[in-house]
Order: structure tokens, then sequence, then C-alpha cells
């Protein structure tokens, strides 16, 4: 088995923020997405690639694993090696008996099903390892059943995508086949609301229920339909107020922001927030952060100091 450098599929530092992972991924998501690139089995295997990268890099505790095991071993990328030396007993897991799948039953590589629970036991799908925000997933065997299983799936849409509605296709593994199904979301659509895709339509004997999961933005949390927006000020402007031009997703506009006001005071602008499916609108929710700037020019320094020799 090869090891997977997630770090260099996301071109990103070892030590990267998570903004900065979060960065590298859109970027990339947006270069190799299915959408743009039709029939290309290239930019499919690179797209799957820099999802199963993300899902384990924007993960705190994934992350920590799999930069402990790195760590341990001194892996490179590509480079061979057994799992069983590492403690990856496929034949007897927890006491009960278990068949480890070669094919990836996430979807994603048989190195992420080791390190994070890729374990089938009997004919039942317990994809133990990636349950949350995977492109990939596996309905597994007993088809033949009456009764239809169900198969959880998270799916992670951003904020613009949640206002304007989007569509996404996701591959479900059925007897070691990918079906392609596609999961329509409506504009409004609040978080981590469940879509019900009934299976029998792709010739599944399941329901997939589909949580969205819209992310907040840097500087921008979706609260219900309440925006949560940061507003920094300088400690002039803060203390004798100021006009603000503030972007929002729904245009710009200007607000004046009161004298003396600190750091964590709330302005409430109504209606300014998130329109939900039933037409609800939110309010807008300023968040006030006040910082100092980066660099000061000399006079502004000079009154720095006199302001400080006052105190």
């Amino acid at each position: 088995m090869k090891y997977r450098d997630y770090y260099e599929v996301l071109g990103v530092d070892k030590k990267a923020s998570s903004n900065e992972i979060k960065k590298a991924y859109r970027k990339l998501a947006k270069k190799y997405h299915p959408d743009l690139h039709p029939n290309d089995k290239e930019a499919e295997k690179k797209f799957t690639e820099i999802n199963e990268a993300y899902e384990v890099l924007s993960d705190e505790d994934k992350r920590k694993k799999y930069d402990m095991f790195g760590q341990n071993a001194n892996f490179q990328g590509g480079q061979n090696f057994d799992p069983r030396d590492f403690g990856f007993d496929f034949n007897n897991f927890g006491g009960n008996s278990y068949t480890y799948s070669s094919t990836g039953d996430s979807g994603f590589s048989d190195f992420f099903d080791t390190l994070f629970g890729g374990f089938q036991q009997g004919s039942r799908s317990t994809n133990k390892g990636f349950g949350s925000g995977s492109r990939f997933s596996n309905i597994g065997q007993g088809f033949g059943r009456k009764k239809k299983q169900s198969l959880d799936y998270d799916m992670k849409i951003s904020i613009d995508e949640a206002i304007k509605g989007t569509s996404r296709i996701i591959k479900v593994k059925n007897q070691g086949r990918l079906t392609d199904i596609n999961v329509t979301i409506p504009k409004g659509i609040k978080n981590k609301n469940k879509i019900r895709i009934d299976g029998s339509k792709y010739g599944l004997n399941a329901n997939i229920m589909v949580k969205v999961i819209i992310q907040d933005e840097e500087g921008l949390v979706l609260d219900g339909i309440d925006f949560i927006k940061e507003v920094k000020l300088t400690p002039w402007e803060a203390y004798f107020g100021t006009k603000k031009k503030i972007d929002t997703k729904s245009g710009s506009f200007m607000v004046n922001i009161p004298e003396k006001v600190n750091s964590g005071r709330k302005i409430r602008l109504k209606k300014r927030g998130y329109e939900d499916r039933k037409g609800n609108i939110g309010d807008l929710i300023l968040n006030i952060v006040i910082e100092n700037p980066e660099k000061l020019s000399e006079k502004q320094e000079e009154l720095y100091k006199k302001l400080a020799e006052e105190d």
C-alpha cells in the first residue's frame, strides 16, 4: 500500500492553518471539478484525491491521527508499506470477523480506509471512517432484501450556493459499481436540513438522506437565517464613530457606527440576512472588532506616543 501525502496533494505546508487549507482546496476543487471536465478520467481522479486530502486535513481529529502516523514512520508520499506492520489487523478487529476491502469502501483510497476505518462486517456496510462530507459513499451488499436501506450523506456547500441553489453529483457504490446520483439543492435551504432521494429511481434499494452543511466564510457566519459579519475598526473610528461600507450577499450599503463602541458590540440590521425557502428573511448582525493598523505614519505614531505618555 502506498502512503499518501495529503499536504502535497493540496500544495500546502504541514503547518498550514485551517484557512490556508480551505483556500487551497477551493482553488483546486474549482480547477478540477467534473462539471468543467466531463468524461475526463484524470480530472475526476485528481478531484477525488483533492477531496480525500481535504476530508482529512479539514478535520482536526483526522489530521492529528494522520500527522502522528506519518511522523512515527517518517513516510514520504508514494512510499509502499504493509499496514500489518502498524497494527492494522483485518482478520480480528474488535473481536469480530471483518473483511478489508482493497477497493476502498469510502470511495477513496485503500490508504484512507486503512487509517480511518474502511471495514465491513459480513454484508452490512459500516462506512465507519468517512461519514462526513464524502464525495463517494457505499450502499454495500444485501440488495436482495425487501426492506430499503438508508444511506446518510453529508454534503458541504458555500453560503453563495445556499443562497442561489445548486446541484451536485454524488457517487454511490452498489455491489462494486458506482452510480451517479444527482442532488438538487434548492435556494434558501437551511443549515443541516436533509434532502431525501429515492434510490429506486437509480435502481438502488435504498433511501439516500443528504444532510446539507452550509460552510461559514472568513468574517461571515450564518446563524439560522441571521448573518453575523465582522466589522473591523481602528481605535479612533471606534472612539469617534464613523461610517462604514458594508458588503453583503445582497449588495453594499453605508452604516453609521456610533461613537465609543467596544469590541464585541453587536449592531442588528433588520431584514438584511439570509432568505429561507419560505421567504423568511433574517437580520444582519454586525460584530464590532477593534484592531490596530499594521502600519502607522510618523504623525500617527507621535499621537499614539503622546496618548501613552498622558495615560
